[in-house]
């Protein structure tokens, strides 16, 4: 394969035939492409290696003056563009739709994915869970793939017939290039709010790398959210055709709720003045807005509201995303909210819902943005009535040191329990939760492990969850037994 652009490689190369690309020296083969993504003190071991190793070339960001080493202006593009021609180019024969936002990404599009199959379309999703389509299912080990991943998926949804992709955009996915060369049918924004500040540095970093999803190149539309975007800022961005949504500001796509419980929504939905009745079994006000997000969507993809409104009736459960478990008379809600933002909004949802107490477990993660911790820790304090902190993923970091700064902001006189084993922390509270109370667990949602010390141990809050409503079944079993006679 010969590449003829010059912004992708140099002209020394541009008739090279190039049959990998390759970023990792112990998947390095012989004739590969090998490019270095960081100038640091590894970088001219690498290339070396990369060499000896029997890399054809190699591409880096700065001029080595090592033979057969070339420097380019932004290797991680490069790497994007060199995996979409090496996979023939298959993003481009796809109508994509790429979700990006701080919260709100994985239900959006799973509403999206199933709005469309239910419209009889062939359709693939990839996000956080994984990668879905034909009732298979593709670990892919990031939000949004790195693009070795990514276009080969897109090419294996080509050649099994796949019409659309529905997939979650990260901030890091765009800020480290890994969309390069993927044109997007539609780019969706939920929201922007403080988080990953460990990577980004400060809020107008993180918005401007949401932002990319919406230039000229990247995307052929948009749709964005009205009720936590500022649209006049936007518009002054952004020059694509945009669809609004919301429920508390005039824009294209809106709904009123008509009525919310435990057990999910209806609510009066406008779509470009088609108006409907919908219902849904996702639970809370900002899961309406997600469905607004992925109505809209669906609209521009030209999907009738009909389908939409049929699609919505019945949409699964996604998995770690405001689920509610009932069993042993207590009522348990399990969510991923893991940001300032994401922790505030399931706790105001769940409080309207609740006929008696809100208490909510949660912790932070280590050796990420610790300047959210005692935020949180004010948002949870301030709206429960109690809080246990726990442990979320520690990783490297004390968790008792976590707990301590996220204790730092909670507010005064505030009922606060402190038990760092999470699985003792969920039991704790769902022992205490009385007839009406409504247990939240936050911050982990769908994972199946706990990263403690840097090793990754079979975990997941349900199953605790589970195992504590059986534990309370069987010592009402007990209870209740009549006690035996003993003769003498």
């Amino acid at each position: 394969m010969e590449f003829k652009n010059q912004n992708i490689l140099p002209a020394e190369v541009l008739e090279r035939e190039v049959k990998g690309v390759c970023v990792d020296l112990n998947k390095l083969k012989k004739g590969d492409i090998f490019l270095v993504l960081k100038d640091d003190d590894q970088a001219i071991f690498k290339i070396n290696a990369a060499l000896k190793g029997g890399a054809q070339l190699v591409l880096a960001a700065s001029d080595y003056g090592i033979e057969n080493c070339y420097a380019i202006a932004n290797p991680r593009k490069a790497w994007a563009l060199l995996e979409k021609k090496l996979h023939h180019d298959a993003c481009d024969k796809l109508k994509i739709v790429g979700v990006t936002g701080t919260n709100g990404k994985t239900t959006t599009t799973h509403i999206l994915y199933n709005i469309l199959k239910d419209a009889g379309k062939k359709v693939a999703l990839i996000g956080t869970l994984g990668a879905f389509y034909d009732s298979k299912q593709i670990d892919t080990g990031f939000t949004t793939p790195d693009p070795d991943i990514l276009h080969e998926l897109f090419e294996r949804f080509v050649n099994d017939g796949v019409e659309y992709v529905v997939m979650e955009v990260s901030a890091h996915a765009l800020a480290l290039e890994k969309m390069a060369g993927v044109k997007f049918d539609v780019g969706v924004l939920t929201n922007i709010t403080q988080d990953h500040l460990d990577f980004f540095g400060d809020m107008d970093n993180y918005e401007q790398a949401k932002y990319k999803l919406f230039s000229f190149h990247q995307s052929r539309s948009a749709v964005v959210c009205a009720d936590t975007i500022n649209m006049r800022k936007f518009s002054s961005l952004v020059d694509l055709p945009t669809t609004s949504y919301g429920l508390h500001t005039p824009c294209d796509v809106f709904g009123n709720i008509e009525k919310a419980s435990l057990d999910g929504s209806i609510y009066l939905c406008n779509c470009h003045d088609k108006v409907f009745l919908a219902s849904t079994p996702l639970v809370g006000e900002y899961n309406v807005e997600n469905c607004l997000a992925a109505t809209a969507a669906a609209s521009r993809l030209g999907i009738d509201v009909r389908s939409i409104q049929r699609a919505i009736k019945y949409l699964p459960e996604v998995e770690g995303r405001f689920n509610v478990k009932k069993g042993a008379g207590k009522q348990v809600v399990i969510d991923y909210a893991h940001t300032p933002d994401g922790l505030e909004k399931i706790i105001k949802n769940v409080k309207p819902l609740a006929a008696g107490k809100v208490i909510t477990v949660f912790g932070c993660g280590g050796n990420r943005d610790a300047s959210k911790r005692p935020v949180m820790g004010k948002i949870a304090s301030s709206l429960s009535d109690v809080v246990v902190l726990t442990s979320d993923n520690p990783r490297l970091e004390e968790p008792m040191e976590i707990i301590s700064q996220i204790a730092d902001g909670v507010v005064k006189g505030s009922d606060v329990k402190i038990e760092p084993d999470r699985s003792r922390a969920i039991k704790l509270a769902i022992n205490s939760a009385e007839k009406d109370d409504v247990v939240i667990i936050a911050g982990k949602g769908g994972e199946k492990y706990q990263d403690i010390g840097g090793v990754k141990i079979p975990y997941d809050d349900l199953s605790v969850v589970e195992e504590t409503f059986f534990e309370i079944n069987e010592a009402e079993h007990l209870k209740g037994e009549p006690k035996s006679v003993i003769k003498r």
